[in-house]
């Protein structure tokens, strides 16, 4: 029978405690020492070497022929990792599988985002599938697999802006998958976006904002209330334009109530209704659009309302539509008149001050906003009779 291990702690000619752990019961397979500052520190270790020692004599029969031959080969696999333990290298893995185990396929996991997100608006919906078309390369991958060495292959094909906003949404789809346990890490994270050079905000001159308010007038009085709120009351065009119904206008008080439900920011917000606003609705009015409960953008599909405004833009001489037209223009030419930037914040239902000046500030001359304000309907000679005192 073999002599039994003693494990009792030595004290250094240093002070301190000593314990020889030989290799036989060291974690590690090799032999080292530790060190201890009290004698009750070192026991108190010696006692953990001690049941793991009789744990070890008790099992020696338990493992069979193989799986001493299986363990002697994952031996030999880590020598050059003398870092690493079998039993850390194996409990990383049985994590790794249970995540493989649990998750899903890429496209699996973009289209419950997009299940998620059927309240959002529809150009919220449509750009979250055109980037979903774009990531094709990981749709068969496992959410958990994906990683950065994945992502740049596809990233650095695509022009800045792109590749941004493709960051953006691929973000937000892992978020969501990391949120129900389908990956440990979201990739994106490690990634930086792609700084972009700032450009100037473009809007609609003048004369081609009469020319598609007269041509709605006079060829399709149903779109202009949309172009006309849009124009003089920045409200945007998607989501918002094509939630608001007559009863959120008071053309009384001259403002109108954006909904917590219509509003992109889920926050209620007021918006003045200028005067030449005012003016347009009420020769849409006049010559018989109705303004009773109901819809302010025009019935039928959203595609059937973007073929109108394509006619509607092509009759008045525009053949370049600038990036969020009619809501630049209004920013532009509001600033430029009344110079309350926290005002136009709250109007606008933008949250950054900063971000507003940067893009809005001095983006139109004065002159031309002034004139922009003063964009109102062709007179007819039923409005040029002028009533005069008996």
């Amino acid at each position: 029978m073999g002599r039994r291990l003693k494990l009792e702690p030595h004290r250094t000619p240093g002070g301190k405690w000593e314990v020889n752990v030989i290799a036989r019961i060291s974690e590690t397979g090799n032999r080292y020492r530790r060190y201890f500052d009290t004698r009750a520190a070192a026991i108190g270790f010696c006692e953990e070497l001690k049941a793991r020692r009789d744990n070890l004599a008790g099992s020696a029969g338990v493992l069979s022929p193989a799986q001493i031959v299986d363990a002697h080969g994952a031996f030999e696999l880590l020598a050059d990792y003398p870092e690493l333990t079998l039993n850390e290298v194996v409990r990383g893995y049985l994590v790794v599988h249970r995540q493989k185990n649990a998750s899903i396929p890429f496209l699996d996991l973009y289209n419950l985002f997009l299940q998620a997100k059927a309240h959002r608006s529809l150009k919220y919906r449509t750009e979250l599938k055109w980037i979903r078309d774009r990531l094709e390369p990981l749709h068969k991958t496992l959410a958990c697999d994906i990683t950065v060495r994945n992502l740049e292959p596809i990233l650095d094909i695509m022009t800045p802006s792109v590749r941004n906003a493709t960051m953006r949404y691929t973000k937000a789809v892992l978020n969501f998958g990391l949120k129900r346990h389908y990956l440990a890490e979201n990739p994106v994270n490690r990634l930086e976006p792609v700084e972009l050079e700032r450009r100037e905000v473009e809007i609609v001159p003048v004369p081609k904002v009469q020319a598609m308010l007269n041509h709605a007038l006079a060829s399709d009085r149903e779109l202009l209330p949309f172009l006309v709120l849009g124009f003089f009351c920045g409200i945007r065009p998607e989501g918002e334009l094509m939630k608001l119904r007559w009863t959120d206008v008071d053309l009384t008080d001259r403002i109108i109530t954006i909904r917590p439900e219509v509003s992109k920011t889920r926050r209620r917000r007021f918006v003045d209704i200028a005067p030449n606003a005012v003016a347009w609705v009420e020769e849409y009015q006049r010559r018989g659009g109705k303004c009773a409960d109901g819809p302010i953008a025009p019935t039928g599909s959203v595609e059937l309302l973007r073929q109108r405004r394509k006619a509607n833009q092509e009759a008045a001489g525009i053949t370049d539509w600038p990036q969020q037209g009619m809501r630049h223009t209004y920013c532009s030419c509001w600033l430029a008149v009344h110079h309350d930037i926290n005002k136009l914040v709250l109007q606008s239902g933008h949250s950054d001050v900063n971000t507003m000046w940067e893009s809005y500030h001095r983006g139109v001359k004065k002159a031309d906003a002034e004139k922009f304000w003063t964009i109102t309907p062709p007179a007819t000679e039923e409005r040029k009779i002028i009533q005069l005192p008996a």
